[in-house]
């Protein structure tokens, strides 16, 4: 059974589906060139490559971003797929300092990661001997510049060409060497700030904000009056140092940089990467990581060192804790009470090995004030036992559906008691309930649901009727239904007034003992209901199909079905 209404001014088509609910019309998913028209790539590749410029530029000169690096990705790759629909390139521009205040150019280029996934990493470690692997902090990536032994520059990643000079908050990081003993000249580290956690376990706790806090640390814009212990540096890059990994993190230990030694293993098969990605995932740490890095020996002369031109070092993102995924459609949900609840069927996504489909946007109030509808892009993580759930809105589409769902003030606490067109979803979800109150074993709303559809079960105590019954297809299921239908009257007066939805709770329920107590005001009194409750109470038992079911119960505890 198919039902079309149309809503509101702007006439906008609403399905409903028999038993599985209302559906706005779908909508193009923007994951795939041949369903999206030209102009509406055109647009929001245009609008997504400036906001993905402006995070960029937050991220690339303070190390901070109002979204996390995995949320960039997925959008960056969103990006990437329309400029590849359009031809036109699928890097974002080089951001421009040369406006920013204390900007400082970095003596070795910072080439940045590529990103690659199991199977990549896999080939590519393929064709390489000498490599070793690190844990990828998620921390602040800095230059240091030693020369004659002191630390003379630490500059922000920037654009990797120049950056931030932060020489002036080095000296409140005590983890960081100020003075070096070195017969060499100049030196040149690549690393990350990082903050300092304990026990920290990555696939529970995630980043906790780690990033953010060293970030916001590092752009304040005056001088700190104490020290920081909090800050800890990894050197994960020697550019003028030994050409063989094993020497150099025995050399960088020496000049008191422990931690590179501590966390750098050599590799010789995949099985091995493995191990270490689950190991830096699961285990304690004392710093917050997002991934893994691997890195051939030996490394360029640096002076071939290029902003974002790297082959002799990868990186393999932890999972994902949360994936975006595009909105397809909505679809409204009526349940027994006259709530309206709302779920949106996305993109398939895979989220700690299950394949998510759709996603729960609450009531229709809450619905609302998330602001979500076919097109948009929002970011899916799992709650408790493995719920998934709406974390944010990432991205709004510049053209979006405004929906009408004028349609759903129809329904509440006191309507579709019967099987009428517009009540179907909110008329089987009663006979569900009631049927689960009344201990009924082997049925299910699916089941109803045909009842309703193709044998006229039209009101809640239709299926009493042996009339009824007798015309239900002759099957053992059915056979067995109709003893436990015949066995009804049995029930406690309390199971069929709470499976009729009545408005008390239970604790009021156990008193009645016979249905002529619902009328019986003295009584009533004694039960010390609020005011609204008895008003509520006043208005159930006005409903002509309560009426109708009350004397139906009455007459089945009088005279049993033989």
């Amino acid at each position: 059974m198919k039902r079309i209404f149309v809503l509101g001014k702007q006439c906008l088509l609403i399905f409903w589906v028999f038993g599985v609910g209302i559906f706005y019309s779908r909508y193009s998913s923007a994951s795939h060139c041949s369903i999206m028209n030209q102009t509406a790539i055109e647009t929001e590749s245009q609008r997504l490559g400036l906001q993905l410029q402006h995070w960029n530029r937050l991220y690339r000169l303070s190390g901070s971003s109002p979204i996390n690096d995995e949320t960039y990705d997925q959008l960056f790759n969103t990006w990437q797929h329309w400029q590849a629909c359009q031809n036109l390139p699928t890097q974002l521009p080089l951001l421009n300092l040369s406006t920013e205040q204390r900007v400082t150019k970095h003596p070795v280029a910072h080439t940045g990661l590529k990103k690659l996934n199991e199977t990549e990493i896999e080939h590519w470690l393929d064709t390489r001997t000498n490599v070793w692997l690190q844990p990828k902090l998620d921390g602040v990536a800095v230059s240091l510049v030693y020369k004659q032994g002191k630390l003379v520059s630490m500059i922000s990643r920037g654009n990797g060409i120049e950056g931030l000079e932060w020489r002036d908050k080095a000296d409140f990081i005590p983890s960081l060497p100020k003075e070096i003993l070195t017969s060499r000249p100049l030196l040149i580290f690549q690393g990350e700030l990082f903050w300092r956690l304990e026990n920290h376990i990555q696939q529970s706790k995630g980043g906790v904000n780690a990033r953010n806090q060293i970030a916001g640390w590092l752009m304040r814009k005056t001088v700190p009056e104490i020290p920081e212990n909090n800050i800890g540096v990894f050197i994960w890059a020697w550019p003028n140092g030994p050409k063989n990994g094993k020497q150099q993190w025995e050399q960088l230990a020496n000049l008191g940089f422990t931690l590179s030694q501590q966390h750098s293993h050599k590799i010789e098969n995949m099985d091995q990467v493995r191990v270490w990605q689950q190991h830096y995932y699961q285990q304690s740490m004392p710093f917050a990581t997002d991934g893994i890095v691997l890195k051939s020996f030996p490394t360029p002369q640096m002076d071939a060192w290029q902003a974002n031109s790297n082959s002799w070092a990868v990186a393999w993102k932890h999972p994902h804790k949360s994936r975006l995924s595009t909105v397809i459609e909505l679809s409204f949900h009526v349940g027994r009470t006259g709530r309206v609840s709302v779920v949106a069927e996305i993109e398939p996504i895979e989220l700690d090995s299950k394949v998510v489909h759709r996603v729960s946007l609450g009531p229709l109030s809450a619905w609302h004030k998330k602001d979500v509808v076919a097109g948009d892009t929002i970011q899916v993580g799992l709650a408790g036992h493995g719920i998934p759930k709406l974390e944010s809105v990432i991205w709004r589409p510049q053209q979006r559906k405004v929906l009408d769902t004028s349609l759903f003030s129809q329904f509440h606490f006191f309507s579709c008691f019967t099987a009428k067109p517009h009540c179907y979803q909110q008329f089987v979800a009663r006979l569900n309930w009631l049927g689960k109150q009344l201990k009924i074993k082997g049925i299910s709303e699916g089941t109803w649901r045909e009842w309703v559809e193709n044998h006229q079960l039209t009101s809640l105590t239709t299926w009493l009727s042996t009339n009824w019954q007798d015309n239900l297809p002759n099957s053992k299921k059915v056979a067995k239904l109709i003893v436990q239908f015949r066995n009804a009257y049995k029930q406690p007066l309390k199971n069929w007034l709470k499976g009729l939805g009545i408005p008390l709770n239970d604790k009021y329920l156990s008193f009645f003992s016979e249905l002529s107590q619902l009328n019986d005001a003295v009584f009533i009194n004694s039960l010390g209901l609020s005011l609204e409750s008895k008003e509520k109470l006043e208005r159930w038992l006005l409903i002509p199909e309560i009426q109708e079911a009350l004397l139906v119960i009455d007459d089945l505890k009088v005279k049993p079905p033989t």
